[in-house]
C-alpha cells in the first residue's frame, strides 16, 4: 500500500520550498506586477502624433479588456501592435513580459524585461520582473546577478536581499545566503521577514536550535505571520514535541486557513493520535488549499479508499501516478480505487503496472501483494 508515512518525510521541506519560491520571485507582488493600465503606458510615450496616441490608447484599451478576461495571448497581440507605434516605450515591453509570465513563457518574458530595462535602466520593478522570470526559467545564476544589481543600485531594497538570499539558499550556498540576510537585518532590524529568512536558512540545514531564535524574533515583530508558526511547528515536530507543534500549527491555520502544509502537518499529528475524523478534515483542507501537495494527496487518497469513496480516491491517485510515475504503491492504490468504482479493466492495468514497478525495484513484499490481488481478481 502507498502509505502516507512513506512520504511524510517530505513534509518538512514543503513550507521551506514555498517560502523560498516567494522570496526568490522578488519579494512582494507589488514589486513585480506591471501596471498595465493604458494611462500609465501612454504617459511614457514621447513625440507621438495625436493620431498615433489615439490608436495607442485604443490598442491598450482592447488589451486591458483581454487581460480582464484572462486572455493573455490576445492581450500580448495588442501590445505587440502597440509597439509598432511606440517602439521605445519601456512599459510596453514590461507589460508583455508580465503577461508572458502569466502564460508560463518565462524565457520570452525575460527577454522582454531586458528590452524594458534597455529603455529605462533605473526602473527597479522591471529588474524584479526580470529576476522573477529568470528564477521561473531556472536560470538561477542570472537571477542572482539581477538581485545583486538591484542592491548595487538601491542598497535599501529589502526585497532584493530576500530574493538574493532565497536563491542562494536554493543553491545551497549557505554562507552567502546568510550574509545577504544578515545585511538585511542590519539594514532593517524590524523586518520580520528578514529574521524569518535567517531561521529558514538554519532550518534547511537541520540546525533547529539556531533556527528557533530568529523565528521567535520574527513572531515578536509580527505575530500575524502564519508561516513562522508553521516553521516553528516543523522544529518541534522534529524534536518530538507534538503538543507544542500542534498549538503552533493551529495558530498558523487560524491566521491562514489556506496554508496547505500546516493543514497537512496537523492532520498527520491527529492521524497518529488516532483522531481519524479530524485528520480526514485537515487532509481535505490541505489538498483544497494546495492540490499539488503530494503527501497530503497520498494520505487523503488512502483514507478515501478506506471510506469507499472511490471516485475521489481515483482522482487523488491519478494525480499521484502523474507526479510519481515510478511509485508502485500509487499505481497499486489506483487499482484498488478503480476496482471499487467497477472499472475492472483499468484497475487490472494499474495493478499490473504496480507489479512491474515492484519487480523493477526488487520489492518482494510489494510484488507478492500485487500478484495476490491480481489472483483474487482472476486477472492472471
Amino acid at each position: 500500500m502507498f502509505k502516507s508515512s512513506q512520504i511524510a518525510i517530505l513534509a518538512g521541506s514543503w513550507l521551506l520550498a514555498m517560502t523560498l519560491s516567494v522570496q526568490a520571485s522578488g519579494g512582494t507582488p507589488t514589486r513585480f506586477r506591471s501596471d498595465l493600465r493604458s494611462s500609465t503606458v501612454v504617459a511614457q510615450s514621447a513625440s507621438l502624433s495625436e493620431a498615433d496616441e489615439a490608436q495607442l490608447n485604443d490598442l491598450l484599451r482592447q488589451a486591458q479588456q483581454e487581460i480582464d478576461a484572462s486572455d493573455y495571448a490576445s492581450a500580448i497581440a495588442y501590445y505587440q501592435q502597440a509597439l509598432q507605434i511606440d517602439r521605445d516605450n519601456a512599459r510596453l515591453y514590461s507589460g508583455i513580459g508580465y503577461l508572458q509570465v502569466q502564460q508560463g513563457d518565462y524565457q520570452l518574458a525575460a527577454e522582454n524585461y531586458r528590452q524594458a530595462i534597455d529603455r529605462d535602466s533605473r526602473n527597479l520593478p522591471f529588474r524584479y520582473g526580470l529576476a522573477h522570470s529568470l528564477f521561473k526559467a531556472e536560470r538561477y545564476d542570472e537571477a542572482v546577478d539581477v538581485y545583486r544589481e538591484i542592491i548595487r543600485m538601491a542598497p535599501d531594497e529589502a526585497n532584493a536581499y530576500l530574493g538574493l538570499g532565497g536563491l542562494l539558499l536554493r543553491q545551497e550556498e549557505y554562507d552567502d545566503a546568510r550574509e545577504a540576510y544578515e545585511e538585511l537585518v542590519q539594514l532593517a532590524p524590524g523586518n520580520a521577514q528578514a529574521h524569518e529568512a535567517i531561521g529558514l536558512l538554519y532550518l534547511s540545514q537541520g540546525d533547529y536550535e539556531a533556527a528557533l531564535e530568529p523565528l521567535q524574533r520574527a513572531l515578536e515583530l509580527d505575530p500575524s505571520r502564519s508561516s513562522v508558526y508553521g516553521n516553528l511547528a516543523e522544529i518541534w515536530l522534529a524534536q518530538g514535541n507534538n503538543e507544542q507543534a500542534e498549538t503552533a500549527l493551529r495558530r498558523s491555520i487560524r491566521l491562514n486557513p489556506r496554508n496547505g502544509t500546516a493543514q497537512f502537518q496537523l492532520a498527520e499529528i491527529l492521524h497518529n493520535r488516532g483522531d481519524l475524523e479530524q485528520a480526514f478534515i485537515h487532509y481535505e483542507e490541505a489538498v483544497d488549499a494546495d492540490p499539488t501537495l503530494v503527501p497530503a494527496q497520498a494520505a487523503l487518497g488512502e483514507m478515501l479508499i478506506e471510506r469507499q469513496q472511490y471516485i475521489r480516491a481515483v482522482i487523488a491517485y491519478r494525480f499521484l501516478t502523474r507526479e510519481l510515475p515510478d511509485d508502485a504503491g500509487a499505481h497499486y492504490n489506483l487499482g484498488l480505487a478503480l476496482w471499487g468504482q467497477d472499472q475492472q479493466d483499468a484497475a487490472i492495468r494499474a495493478v499490473r503496472k504496480a507489479r512491474r514497478l515492484y519487480e523493477r525495484h526488487e520489492d518482494e513484499e510489494g510484488l507478492e501483494r500485487a500478484e495476490a490481488l491480481l489472483d483474487s481478481w482472476n486477472a492472471d
